[in-house]
């Protein structure tokens, strides 16, 4: 998605205007509870999900967001008007970039400090999600030199556990709404070692508390290595090969872990299911990735539709993905799939994003990541799917 930046001379009234829409969001919004709420902004209007993704997604106290590309004269300036995209999603679902938790970056070649460093600039002060930074092709290749794919939280004052940005050493985070989101770096075994330790600072059990996770290796032939040791606790796992920010490191994972596991309430455990599902009730259900072979990964949305179904769900409720092509010059075929499965039969579509990498399956042309909500729990009167 590639949106002009908003002129000058409107800065103003664009700042009144958000602040006017990020109040009235938050007096609608607080204390219900969505299962799947399609956002929309002024440069991506009410409709604009029937024929192509929905540029966000509120579901159980979080906004999901598709992917933003820029291009502009150098790469701050491209990442400020990534933010500014950002910011306009996260004010339309009802927050605001204080409250984001999770972001991922692709960056050029050796270009992923220089990437962070632009995007955190632009952030607010004092505002630092769990930042993946990865060195990747996007949709288009290297014709954008970055793209940015935000996860934010909404706002509950009245929440016993307030929004926590946790770090440790090779490790950070974000908790809130009874997620913490965080990446870890390193060589495998020391990543999962401070992912464990960031968990348990968040005030979880370790490892077993993962839901999902993201592992972008420096080779691909390591995959192995990752899958071993996190064989034990089964998480919902994808693994794809990435240029990686650190020379040092082997891995950077991305992950979900559930601060809910461990509690009195059993209905909140983590439960496990056939073709990579990780079910966290009442919440939401992660998927690993599930590959295709088939140019418009037809078949890759069969296995997720498959994978769902077990829990009660559909891809009617899938509220986020993240798609990795083989091949970017490939995409419009992804997106042709895309358009069959969710804007045509299961709408309204999720957000998404797109990067180019090689996978496990090395003649797969998809590996697609996606994950899917819950219905609003009963107690939260008029709450329903909104399509």
């Amino acid at each position: 998605l590639h949106t002009p930046p908003t002129p000058s001379s409107m800065c103003d009234q664009c700042c009144s205007l958000r602040a006017f829409v990020l109040a009235a969001s938050i007096l609608v919004c607080a204390g219900k509870d969505v299962q799947k709420k399609v956002v929309n902004t002024a440069w991506w209007p009410p409709g604009s999900e029937k024929t192509a993704e929905s540029v966000g997604i509120v579901s159980h106290g979080f906004v999901f967001m598709t992917g933003m590309m820029e291009l502009n004269e150098t790469l701050h300036d491209t990442l400020q008007a990534e933010v500014s995209d950002i910011r306009d999603i996260a004010v339309a679902g009802g927050t605001d970039l204080s409250h984001l938790v999770d972001c991922l970056l692709n960056a050029p070649k050796h270009g992923a400090h220089r990437v962070r460093t632009a995007f955190m600039a632009a952030l607010p002060h004092g505002t630092r999600p769990a930042l993946t930074v990865v060195e990747l092709n996007g949709e288009y290749g290297s014709f954008f030199p970055a793209s940015a794919a935000c996860v934010a939280a909404l706002p509950d004052e009245g929440r016993e556990e307030p929004r926590r940005q946790i770090q440790v050493q090779g490790a950070q985070g974000v908790s809130t709404h009874g997620l913490l989101h965080l990446e870890a770096s390193g060589s495998v075994a020391g990543a999962l070692q401070a992912a464990a330790e960031l968990i348990r600072a968040a005030g979880g059990a370790g490892l077993g508390d993962l839901a999902d996770c993201t592992a972008f290796m420096r080779s691909i032939q390591d995959s192995h290595i990752v899958r071993s040791a996190l064989q034990d606790v089964s998480p919902a796992l994808t693994v794809v090969q990435a240029g990686l920010e650190e020379a040092s490191s082997q891995v950077s994972l991305r992950c979900v872990a559930s601060l809910s596991t461990g509690g009195t309430d059993a209905s909140l455990e983590l439960r496990y299911g056939q073709g990579g599902l990780v079910e966290l009730p009442g919440k939401f259900a992660y998927v690993a990735g599930q590959y295709a072979k088939k140019p418009n990964a037809t078949d890759a949305f069969e296995s997720l539709a498959a994978a769902l179904a077990p829990a009660g769900l559909t891809l009617s409720d899938v509220v986020n993905c993240l798609f990795f092509v083989k091949h970017h010059n490939k995409v419009f075929d992804l997106f042709s799939g895309f358009f069959e499965a969710f804007n045509k039969n299961h709408p309204p579509p999720p957000a998404r994003d797109e990067l180019e990498a090689d996978s496990e399956c090395d003649n797969c042309t998809v590996v697609a990541k996606c994950m899917a909500a819950f219905p609003a729990k009963p107690s939260s009167p008029g709450l329903m799917l909104v399509r």
